[in-house]
């Protein structure tokens, strides 16, 4: 079947792979959860066995795996190494099941666009800053709304969970924009056409994946809409990175100094409010970014070539229509299915009537001069041969096929044909040159 021209947007792209079926995603969902808890496990047992190794045994590292502590390095780390986790895992189930290219969950240039998404960090960035600036003045108008006083940490605790808020915060972030903003919405783009249900169906799966409040519930909920919203606008996840890891960063790198409970479940009016305009000026900042440096927003696929049928030849000759016939004056023993495009126009030209044109010589021929005359072959002399008398009867030589001469084209002489139906009796095969008599 034909492919047609197709405009691809982003939660479309798996359509834009030729061997996508509608049963894929669900096929890459469960190969995706299972090797996440293969992958889960293997980090688990490691863990162990380093833990079993320490001097301090595996107890403390139990024990604070058993309360949901963000302070702590340990469950900050097993928490985002969790996470990070998806990352394999779905590019592992994607390589099995498609799409393919695996870069199409990324950007509808198949690939992540290092530069834009450089671009986008630095707006998220520059908003967010502004976004603290204005947290801090509401916050001293407004003391309830105010940030915490830093608490006193241990310097090697807090440059442990500095580094792990600058190193792996980004990698989460990433995983969960793969997950919930590339495979699925991609995945329900391919059942369902409107940019809409792609962008707002995954949304209470992503809210589930936070234990607040209403309140905080419905500023993940804007974000989880931002970042869907963003990423179709733009044709790839760059933009919803940037701003996830920028934000995760953010609270995390603020939480290490003491300044942010990063633990807290409840939310408040006034951070529901600055988080949603925070999300509006990153919006309207990004779009006019992506509008003014051109980023492409779908994927073009051009049609695949369609082989067509032979046509059939007037004459009947079938898939055979573009043969030329045999040349009668070539003796059948001398012609070769190999013909240069010169000699098959000289037989073309002298079968229509027409003045043939002159053969030229190859390039590498013509380079070299003309080339020198061949030396002839003589054929070898042999002793001739007695012919058997002809039988007695009469004789009949056969008629001649019109246009055909036999001079140049002769059979060596055998004993006559025995008499028989379909057979001249007493007729001796014409001889020809060449063959011994």
């Amino acid at each position: 079947m034909q492919q047609v021209d197709g405009q691809y947007e982003f939660h479309r792209l798996a359509l834009s792979w030729p061997r996508h079926r509608w049963w894929k995603p669900l096929l890459t969902a469960l190969l995706g959860f299972v090797f996440y808890i293969v992958f889960l496990l293997v980090v688990v047992v490691a863990g162990l066995g380093l833990a079993f190794l320490s001097p301090t045994g595996v107890d403390p590292y139990l024990e604070a795996l058993t309360v949901l502590d963000l302070t702590n390095p340990v469950m900050f780390a097993f928490t985002l190494v969790s996470l990070i986790l998806m990352i394999p895992a779905l590019a592992l189930a994607a390589l099995i099941t498609g799409p393919k290219p695996i870069g199409l969950l990324s950007s509808v240039a198949g690939r992540i666009r290092w530069r834009w998404l450089a671009v986008c960090t630095g707006a998220a960035l520059a908003v967010f800053l502004a976004s603290l600036a204005v947290s801090t003045v509401i916050g001293f108008f407004f003391p309830e709304e105010a940030a915490a006083a830093p608490v006193q940490q241990d310097t090697t605790i807090l440059l442990v969970m500095l580094a792990l808020s600058l190193l792996a915060v980004p990698f989460q972030a990433a995983a969960e924009e793969y997950v919930f903003r590339g495979f699925l919405m991609q995945a329900i783009g391919s059942w369902l056409r409107h940019p809409a249900y792609a962008i707002l169906l995954p949304v209470p799966l992503f809210v589930l994946g936070h234990g607040y409040d209403p309140l905080g519930q419905t500023d993940v909920a804007i974000f989880a809409i931002f970042a869907g919203w963003i990423s179709w606008r733009t044709g790839g996840l760059e933009a919803a990175i940037a701003v996830h890891a920028i934000n995760n960063m953010t609270i995390f790198a603020l939480g290490a100094f003491g300044l942010v409970d990063v633990n807290s479940t409840e939310g408040s009016v006034g951070g529901l409010v600055v988080s949603a305009l925070t999300m509006a000026v990153t919006a309207v900042v990004i779009v006019r970014l992506a509008d003014r440096r051109g980023i492409g927003r779908t994927r073009t696929v051009a049609p695949q070539p369609v082989l067509q049928p032979a046509a059939p030849h007037p004459g009947g000759w079938g898939a055979h229509a573009t043969l030329l016939p045999a040349d009668p004056d070539v003796p059948p023993w001398t012609r070769t299915r190999t013909r240069t495009p010169e000699q098959m126009s000289q037989q073309a030209q002298s079968q229509a009537g027409q003045p043939l044109a002159p053969l030229r010589a190859p390039a590498h021929r013509a380079a070299a001069g003309p080339a020198p005359a061949p030396t002839p072959i003589r054929p070898p002399v042999t002793p001739p041969v007695q012919k058997p008398a002809p039988a007695p009867g009469p004789a009949s030589p056969p008629a001649a096929a019109p246009g055909r001469n036999y001079d140049d084209d002769r059979h060596p002489s055998g004993p006559a044909h025995p008499g028989g139906p379909g057979y001249p009796p007493g007729v001796a095969h014409p001889a020809g040159p060449g063959h011994p008599e």
